[in-house]
């Protein structure tokens, strides 16, 4: 199901960018569709509560947790009333005291705290649902930092779209010596690097709160470093050399040869290397986007995931088309 939902809000941004043309100006009305899409998926990401599963409130209840937790008693899980002040929720086996009046809590959240002492749960208060009819899951260690997910792993697939599409047109340089391609090829790479970096830097951030610096050479840290450097050298290239047509014939051979590492140094060295990144080897699991039974990623955090995913593609092909129209004003010249 992630995989299908993946692939299909993928393949609907690349379809959507490519349309009308990747190098002439974009027409008003799909600019304006794609910044609306942009800032609706910013909404999507900010706004939700995060509400944590009955099952992992039961979780952390034996753990003698006393995090304090909103639940949502409502998501069709039913309520068994005992008296005026104590209820439970299913699969909750510890009972929720309240001093709120029971019919006030009729679509409400709850804001509920364990007592060990007790071995009962309180509610601290009532609250509304954001605007956005959404909630994504809670995770003690992440909290509110689960949502940077939505925003780092689309920029991340964002730079090997464009790495892959830099590939692409300079094979087609390769085939017709056309310079189109090779600007086109440049642009593409270029804007991948871009990607890399905010990659990069928004995996820094999670690092740093979660585990303890910004940088830890992780495996995936550290193959994200080397492709920047391979991709770094691939400018280098074109820069030591003046002749035109040698410079783009051997920046064609080299972003070729460059795109073959980014499979390996973006899906598979993290995964065969032991590492703190989610994923790494010896996890048991493909990591929170693709990883089966983790709770992470619920349908609700799917759902923006995806339209994530398809935002970040259209915004990528609006960046190559403007920077594919400025190298082409340039080399006019």
């Amino acid at each position: 199901m992630k995989g299908i939902v993946i692939a299909i809000s993928v393949i609907l941004g690349i379809i959507l960018g490519i349309f009308p043309s990747i190098h002439k100006p974009k027409p008003k009305w799909w600019k304006l569709l794609v910044a609306s899409l942009f800032i609706i998926n910013l909404v999507l990401v900010i706004s939700p509560i995060l509400v944590a599963d009955l099952n992992y409130v039961n979780f952390l209840a034996q753990s003698n947790s006393t995090e304090v937790l909103t639940i949502n008693p409502n998501d069709g899980n039913l309520i068994k009333h005992t008296n005026s002040d104590t209820f439970f929720i299913e699969p909750v086996t510890y009972p929720i005291i309240t001093k709120i009046p029971f019919e006030s809590l009729k679509d409400k959240l709850l804001k509920i705290q364990f007592d060990p002492t007790t071995r009962h749960f309180n509610v601290l208060a009532t609250t509304n649902k954001s605007f956005v009819p959404l909630t994504y899951p809670y995770i003690i260690e992440l909290k509110e930092r689960i949502k940077i997910m939505v925003l780092h792993v689309p920029v991340a697939w964002t730079a090997v779209l464009a790495y892959l599409f830099a590939m692409i047109f300079a094979i087609r340089y390769l085939q017709t010596k056309d310079l189109k391609f090779d600007i086109y090829a440049v642009s593409s790479a270029g804007v991948g690097v871009i990607m890399t970096i905010l990659a990069t830097v928004t995996g820094m951030i999670w690092a740093k709160f979660n585990w303890g610096s910004y940088w830890n050479w992780d495996p995936r840290e550290t193959s994200i470093f080397v492709l920047l450097l391979i991709y770094f050298a691939y400018f280098a290239l074109r820069q030591s050399i003046e002749n035109p047509e040698t410079r783009s014939r051997l920046s064609a051979v080299y972003s070729i040869i460059a795109f073959a590492t980014v499979p390996f140094f973006v899906f598979i060295l993290p995964r065969i290397s032991s590492g703190l990144h989610p994923g790494a080897s010896g996890e048991g699991t493909s990591g929170p986007v693709l990883g089966g039974g983790t709770g992470m990623l619920d349908n609700n955090l799917l759902f923006t995931f995806g339209f994530s995913m398809f935002c970040f593609s259209l915004l990528f092909f609006w960046i190559l088309n403007l920077k594919i129209r400025s190298e082409i004003l340039y080399n006019s010249k």
